[in-house]
């Protein structure tokens, strides 16, 4: 095991292992100014979510370095296994599930609440990666047929829920790596066209979701938790007031989750959130540059769009904090409490180690094996 171990070690990318560890601490640190207000307001001990916090984090860390062992192989097996799995608890989610604040995401699994859409983003990358590689190998293999229909599965039983941001990071991913795949231009504009088109049909038939579009255009409605969030970066200005300083955390409901970013800017201020923004850019950009060098298709789709996925949900959580865009309930990935999705995070993380190290592998052997 120690062998394995300090194999492992040495053959991962151990740059983007020190930021992943640093955004995990980060978190922690967050986690202890954000969450004992919350708990407080819903008549819980100061450090519940906290302690919660504390048992996901080495949980997490353990899937990062199981996944990041794994061969590709497996871990395209495992991704395929982890599909079927999600499908039949989200159907679980209609039957069991618990609704919260109008949705109903989430199930009850050994006292933990669960939110099985979030392990779809990992898995839903890998098996389009592995269909679009085949279908590069193979151009008789209908791999992005395949790929259409596995989306075509999953996206009604998303927006059922509804989780309209979910399925819209879902496909927005899918068209990214169908894009750098090499698919025509023109694919590219019609299935862009399509998404526009589908914001529009569920606009008219989601009423939350019109909801959410009217407040933010309007500036009128239930705006309360974007407003504090604003004063909150307001208040924080340059260095932060300082830690357990802040006062949105005793004001928005959901300041230790959705707003997180809104608590680190008023307690901590431009530095620490220019350093969380900078921290996960860096680890994206270095594992595309990773799997630059290799020349398998795989690789490189299931790289970026992990990256683009972790990216777009940063995007998202840090924009609705600043009110750029309408109100969605985005986690920050591994800064903001929830389980499922620090547990995705890891998954996620873990697969890109395993790739950026195969790939560096697979490429020193090249290296090594050319004639001079």
């Amino acid at each position: 095991m120690q062998k394995l171990l300090r194999r492992w070690w040495l053959s991962i990318d151990r740059v983007s292992a020190f930021v992943v560890v640093g955004l995990i601490s980060i978190g922690a640190w967050v986690s202890i100014a954000s969450t004992p207000a919350v708990a407080i307001k819903l008549g819980l001990s100061p450090f519940y979510f906290f302690k919660h916090h504390l048992i996901v984090m080495p949980i997490g860390v353990f899937i990062i370095i199981v996944v990041s062992l794994l061969q590709v192989r497996y871990i395209r097996r495992f991704a395929m296994i982890g599909y079927v799995i999600c499908i039949l608890f989200l159907l679980c989610v209609f039957i069991f599930g618990e609704e919260i604040k109008g949705a109903r995401r989430w199930i009850s699994l050994f006292g933990f609440s669960l939110q099985p859409s979030e392990f779809l983003k990992p898995t839903l990358v890998v098996i389009t990666a592995w269909l679009i590689s085949e279908q590069y190998t193979d151009r008789k293999f209908p791999g992005i047929v395949l790929s259409i229909i596995g989306i075509s599965i999953v996206i009604p039983l998303l927006l059922s829920q509804p989780d309209v941001g979910m399925a819209f990071i879902i496909v927005t991913t899918w068209i990214a790596q169908l894009f750098v795949s090499g698919l025509s231009v023109f694919m590219i504009a019609v299935l862009a066209c399509l998404a526009v088109a589908s914001l529009f049909v569920l606009y008219i038939t989601l009423p939350h979701f019109a909801e959410r579009i009217d407040e933010f255009l309007t500036g009128s409605g239930d705006t309360y938790q974007v407003q504090k969030s604003i004063e909150a970066f307001k208040n924080g200005g340059f260095l932060g007031k300082g830690p357990g300083e802040g006062v949105i955390k005793t004001l928005v409901p959901d300041a230790h989750s959705d707003f997180v970013f809104s608590v680190i800017g008023e307690e901590f201020g431009f530095i620490l959130c220019s350093i969380i923004i900078i921290a996960f850019i860096f680890f994206a950009i270095r594992s595309l540059i990773r799997v630059m060098n290799s020349s398998n298709m795989f690789n490189f789709t299931a790289i970026f769009g992990i990256s683009f996925q972790l990216i777009m949900q940063v995007l998202i959580n840090i924009a609705t904090s600043l009110n750029l865009i309408p109100t969605k309930g985005m986690t920050l990935p591994f800064i903001s409490y929830g389980g499922s999705s620090f547990l995705a995070t890891s998954i996620s993380v873990g697969v890109l180690l395993a790739i950026t190290r195969s790939s560096a592998m697979d490429y020193k052997y090249y290296e090594v094996n050319q004639p001079h």
